[in-house]
């Protein structure tokens, strides 16, 4: 429970931060409803000339844009404020120190001690695009076909957090390199389901680089009950990233010796 509690306590002060900027609130909430709304637009778009794309249908489109939208709105909220900056922060202006002088994970401490509470609004607006993708389905998903979407959408915000945590471990070993602008890139892939993209790319986005279980998995889960197969491999992934972020880390903390040095 340690654990829960540091991170209720993080969000609680980041709240309190953010509500003394509240122009910012607004700067959010327009940010977010611009972005949101050039996906959906552009959908809407393709959908007045065809019926499906790539065997998905404008409901199947809407559930994984709300699902992708939800599943980046808790990245941006409990991640990014951490890991986006590790490499200046944490290695080169030692932040990382202090960090390891308290009776808590390093690990914890550097990737969710830090929240951006106003991100919050990105959740609401994918819950909202999936219930309305939900609402214009053919039929309503099952409630196997709902367990199935939690576990999976659970599984992608792991391998979510274990992907940024792999990629602010590589500044132990190369301080001064940036790969954030690649990352981001290839997360706005995950807007679209792996089956418009050519082979390769898809098998990449589904084995090596797993974006396709950020949305693309769980979307199609919630509308066409998953098989157990499916479930398990979700839950391995999310369990075998989780385990690879934890050991790249303790492997980058034996070759860390401060900021100073």
């Amino acid at each position: 429970m340690k654990p829960l509690r540091l991170l209720a306590a993080g969000f609680s002060m980041s709240l309190r931060r953010s509500l003394a900027f509240r122009v910012n609130l607004g700067f959010d909430v327009l940010l977010a409803f611009t972005g949101l709304g050039t996906a959906i637009a552009a959908v809407l778009i393709v959908f007045t000339r065809a019926d499906t794309l790539a065997g998905w249908s404008k409901a199947e489109f809407l559930v994984l844009i709300g699902t992708y939208q939800l599943i980046t709105g808790l990245r941006t909220t409990f991640i990014d404020p951490n890991l986006s900056w590790f490499p200046e922060s944490g290695i080169r202006n030692g932040k990382l120190d202090g960090y390891l002088l308290q009776p808590a994970s390093s690990l914890f401490l550097s990737s969710l001690s830090q929240s951006s509470p106003l991100q919050l609004i990105q959740v609401v607006l994918g819950v909202a695009v999936l219930g309305w993708g939900i609402g214009v389905a053919d039929r309503p998903p099952s409630a196997g076909g709902v367990a199935a979407w939690l576990v999976l959408v659970m599984a992608g915000v792991v391998v979510t957090w274990a992907l940024s945590v792999l990629l602010a471990c590589l500044a132990f070993w190369a301080p001064k390199l940036q790969l954030d602008v690649f990352y981001h890139s290839a997360w706005q892939l995950g807007r679209y389901p792996t089956d418009v993209f050519a082979r390769p790319l898809r098998v990449l986005l589904t084995y090596v680089f797993p974006m396709a279980l950020i949305a693309s998995v769980p979307s199609t889960a919630l509308l066409h009950d998953a098989q157990l197969p499916t479930i398990l491999a979700g839950v391995a992934a999310a369990a075998g990233t989780g385990a690879l972020a934890f050991l790249t880390w303790q492997a980058g903390l034996r070759r860390y010796t401060g900021a100073t040095s």
